[in-house]
């Protein structure tokens, strides 16, 4: 089989480039393609090969004389040139940062991170008594801690029990299943965005009800919740994701993990739908849908924080 046939049987991989991930859609045949292969027109976003049936060209000139495409061409180059040199003048630890979010090769290196540091405070665990469980999942007993908001993705009870080191290998598998494709498709930062809107989404959820969060469920379903986001103009994919969601929305039950569940498809959808939304509203800032977002979630974790504190004092 070839590779272009290969990447048509998986919707997730660009039509043309099976080795490349993507979320975005050709507007006509609704395939999937990846940011090479996606040529802006006015009808929407098109692969080159519908672009090429139209008899289009696939190097599309936005409408208007040459003069103002050429000038908007020189004011980009321009602006890239004022990047290069800003960066080059920043200390070498922000220029790693940086690099981090906004990442020029195509290593996951988000994931890996994530994974590392949660198998280390997993094992850690065993010698120091649950000490990192302690200090960084959100309970509503320390509400007011709110770096658990965000830290309780980290973190699993270090149980020597077979059913808990089997929960924590299929957790930390899921992780390296499906959140390098996630990374790659979308900048570090909108992954680590999503990742951690779900996680403090639910967090904040199970602090409100009176429970405890832990681990990389809600991230998890916030990559799916944002994905779904992405896809659901195709019905096909669309409907495909939906019975997998639903399958592991069961399973994740199951295990008591409503809220977590919930907590990441909302925070996730809420993501995608802003990220998407910033695409098409010119007066809208880059940093405007982040704004919105994690304004939200802090109202959320607001609310817990006054819940946990109130019962404490009862």
């Amino acid at each position: 089989m070839s590779p272009a046939a290969e990447a048509e049987i998986d919707p997730s991989v660009c039509y043309r480039h099976p080795d490349r991930t993507s979320w975005t859609l050709c507007a006509r045949c609704g395939r999937t393609i990846c940011p090479e292969c996606q040529i802006l027109t006015p009808a929407g976003v098109r692969c080159p090969t519908c672009v090429q049936e139209l008899g289009g060209s696939v190097q599309w000139t936005p409408v208007g004389s040459a003069a103002k495409a050429s000038a908007a061409k020189a004011a980009k180059a321009k602006r890239e040139r004022e990047s290069e040199q800003r960066a080059a003048r920043r200390p070498r630890w922000q220029r790693v940062v940086m690099e981090f979010v906004r990442p020029g090769d195509r290593v996951p290196i988000a994931t890996w991170t994530i994974a590392v540091v949660t198998i280390a405070l997993w094992i850690l665990g065993f010698f120091t008594g649950d000490l990192p469980l302690a200090f960084l999942q959100a309970t509503t007993m320390h509400a007011e801690w709110i770096w658990t908001y965000a830290t309780s993705a980290f973190v699993y009870p270090a149980l020597a029990s077979p059913l808990a080191i089997a929960l924590f290998i299929i957790n930390i598998v899921f992780l390296l299943l499906i959140a390098p494709g996630m990374e790659r498709s979308m900048s570090r930062g909108r992954f680590l965005s999503v990742f951690f809107a779900g996680t403090a989404t639910a967090a904040a959820l199970t602090v409100l009800v009176g429970g405890v969060y832990y681990g990389l469920f809600a991230g998890l379903f916030a990559l799916f919740g944002a994905y779904l986001v992405s896809v659901w103009s195709s019905p096909a994919i669309r409907n495909q994701l939906l019975i997998s969601l639903a399958i592991n929305v069961v399973i994740a039950i199951l295990f008591g993990s409503f809220f977590a569940v919930i907590g990441g498809l909302a925070g996730g959808a809420a993501a995608g739908l802003l990220f998407r939304r910033a695409e098409s509203r010119r007066s809208w800032t880059a940093a405007t849908p982040y704004l919105l977002l994690f304004g939200g979630i802090a109202v959320l974790v607001i609310l817990a924080i006054v819940r946990g504190v109130t019962t404490g004092r009862l």
